[in-house]
């Protein structure tokens, strides 16, 4: 038994003495560096969040055809599939990890796999921005060296819960995915609308890809007095889940997180999603300058107007190399300090300023509103009615 706790503590040191040689490693490596600097990002790329690439290499392509940063320096992309899934995300956060020549990475897009992957890339001594993943956890880990470019869930459940308490919602019920993004927001949301004198009536939780969910939703209709429905969601589920919703009855007003976000919201849950307020990462109603140029130069290139996906994407990139520029240098540590000295920087996605955690402080949620098959800004004025 001896031999064997003495093996297995040997290994752990030599695991830990690899990690913190690699660490050493990529920060020597990146110091000698005067070529490309290499950006890893981490996604799922065939999802419907997979626009986040588009925005990444549309801002990587204007940085470089600009000059570069760091007297000319090009940005070099590398892309990873995680495939929204725990086992390969940890996988690809390892391979990006290993390589001392990746001087930072954008993802994740899933909490439940950003929270192990930073601890990957922490240890490896490499920073990383998530575009995608509000979770608490990932910022309360203690990493120097990791950052998200979005509101984290306290943050979004305190704007959500104000925006139920101004439409006069007293009676809310929540339905919310059962993983760390889903149980996270539902908590933070619950607490805000306590505060405020909500009364959360129910909260259930539903698995990701399957599941009846056909008894709660009728029970909700039948024996429950709901003003509206909270539903944290994720797609494709969270289509079908709407329909659900209306065949049991439920007509009342619903609105959702980022994780709906998307057309395929409405591609996937037709007519049962109309009047559904969705809270959004980018404001592509916004008449600032930067947006509308954005816009076009977006449209220009892939057909389409950007959604919240492909700006987040876009800023992320744009706010690392500005963290680069200020630095003067792609070390992480360095970048890192960068960013958190970083106040007010203007992407198309809003202001950017970041705490010691590397939480952004008080960046707004946009809202947007399903009307006749099309998401709608949001007005100061009640949103549209379900219609069936």
């Amino acid at each position: 038994m001896k031999t064997v706790l003495v093996l297995l503590l040997t290994l752990f040191t030599l695991s830990a003495c690899d990690q913190a040689s690699l660490a050493q490693q990529r920060s020597e490596q990146l110091a000698a560096q005067s070529g490309e600097i290499t950006v890893a990002v981490a996604w799922p790329l065939t999802s419907s969040k997979a626009t986040l690439a588009k925005g990444v290499q549309l801002a990587a392509d204007e940085i470089n055809s600009g000059g570069g940063i760091l007297g000319g320096r090009k940005l070099k992309l590398l892309f990873k599939d995680d495939a929204g899934s725990l086992s390969t995300g940890r996988q690809v956060a390892q391979e990006i990890a290993n390589d001392p020549g990746v001087a930072a990475v954008i993802g994740h897009l899933n909490s439940y796999i950003t929270a192990p992957a930073s601890l990957i890339y922490e240890r490896a001594g490499l920073l990383m921005i998530t575009p995608g993943a509000s979770g608490q956890k990932v910022t309360e880990q203690g990493g120097k060296l990791v950052f998200r470019s979005l509101p984290g869930n306290r943050d979004q459940g305190r704007q959500i819960g104000d925006y139920a308490a101004a439409q006069g919602y007293r009676r809310v019920a929540i339905y919310y995915i059962k993983n760390d993004y889903g149980v996270d927001l539902a908590n933070c949301f619950e607490q805000r609308a306590h505060e405020l004198g909500m009364t959360v009536v129910d909260r259930q939780s539903y698995d990701m890809g399957g599941g009846d969910r056909s008894i709660t939703l009728r029970n909700w209709a039948a024996f429950l007095k709901i003003d509206a429905i909270f539903f944290v969601g994720s797609l494709p589920e969270g289509g079908q889940i709407m329909r659900d919703m209306r065949a049991a009855g439920l007509q009342m007003p619903v609105f959702g997180g980022a994780g709906l976000d998307s057309p395929d919201l409405i591609k996937l849950g037709g007519p049962s999603v109309n009047g559904t307020v969705v809270f959004s990462l980018f404001n592509q109603n916004d008449p600032h300058p930067d947006v509308l140029a954005f816009g076009q130069r977006y449209q220009a290139r892939y057909g389409k107007l950007p959604d919240a996906t492909a700006a987040q994407g876009y800023d992320t990139l744009k706010l690392l190399a500005h963290a680069m520029t200020a630095a003067r240098s792609t070390a992480p540590i360095e970048v890192a300090a960068a960013l958190r000295a970083t106040r007010d920087w203007r992407g198309v996605t809003g202001l950017h300023t970041f705490d010691l955690k590397g939480d952004l402080i008080a960046k707004q949620l946009a809202k947007v509103v399903v009307n006749n098959g099309k998401f709608e800004p949001f007005a100061s004025q009640p949103p549209v009615s379900y219609r069936p």
